[in-house]
């Protein structure tokens, strides 16, 4: 009786321990792409493997001179200016299958015609198909809470020309080999992004192995904001450091990254 009830109390342990391996499932292994939810797709562009982000604040200590009309309001209401960067894996399958996906949403792709789901079925098959064996394409998106920070940084990056990317810009392998892109592409719109593209392979080698764990994306933070802005009701008082120029490295876990058993990137 005794042995029974281990051996029961085993397999109720093995199937609880199933349970919740299944629900831990993230939406990409429980669900196939085209039943992604709007939802779904805004995570699978801004917080997953394929996506990470980084930020910074800084704490202001004064009202500070110069910002009006909204952005006084941010700065003097949250007190804290930030700015940020997210880098999406462009090349990978879930980021392109998410980008289809809202696309499908967007457009409502169920309720279209025959003839306009085919024009863009089309599309989406070229992108979704593409394998990107020779290069990993890299969607880089910046900005702050407050728009002249946003107009700086945005001066910075759109007069960078495509065929001279900065030096301090490039991927980083597992055995720290820094790769610069072959390709560097920031619209003269309103959008605050820019895109890169490195290669796959260089010197005849892989830049990314079997069995590498990780990969980053290093660039640098340009300075914004004035950086020494005198408190005006007491010029004799600390000045205020804003944004310094810094680097920003952001990381992607391989092994967290696998789609039928690859990573994919």
């Amino acid at each position: 009786m005794i042995y029974n009830r281990r051996y029961l109390f085993c397999i109720a342990a093995v199937l609880c321990a199933v349970v919740l391996t299944a629900s831990a499932e993230e939406f990409w292994v429980k669900r196939d792409w085209k039943q992604w939810s709007k939802d779904d797709c805004a995570k699978m562009l801004q917080d997953s493997p394929w996506t990470r982000r980084w930020a910074k604040s800084q704490i202001a200590s004064h009202q500070m001179p110069g910002v009006s009309g909204a952005n006084q309001e941010g700065a003097s209401a949250e007190n804290a200016p930030e700015m940020h960067y997210l880098v999406q894996l462009r090349s990978s399958l879930p980021i392109r299958e998410a980008v289809v996906r809202l696309q499908q949403i967007q457009l409502k792709y169920d309720k279209m015609s025959a003839a306009e789901k085919k024009d863009f079925d089309a599309k989406a098959e070229s992108l979704l198909n593409r394998s990107y064996d020779d290069v990993i394409l890299v969607h880089v998106e910046y900005g702050s809470n407050l728009q002249s920070f946003e107009r700086e940084l945005s001066t910075y990056w759109k007069k960078i020309p495509p065929d001279a990317p900065p030096n301090d810009l490039y991927l980083i392998n597992e055995r720290g080999d820094r790769i610069a892109p072959i390709k560097f592409i920031s619209p003269q719109n309103g959008s605050y992004t820019f895109d890169l593209a490195f290669p796959r392979v260089k010197d005849k080698e892989p830049v990314v192995r079997n069995g590498d764990k990780i990969l980053s994306i290093q660039l640098t933070h340009q300075a914004v904001g004035l950086q020494t802005q005198t408190n005006t009701t007491n010029p004799s008082g600390p000045s205020m450091d804003v944004f310094g120029e810094e680097r920003v490295l952001i990381q992607f876990k391989l092994d967290k990254m696998a789609v039928q058993g690859k990573a994919s990137y």
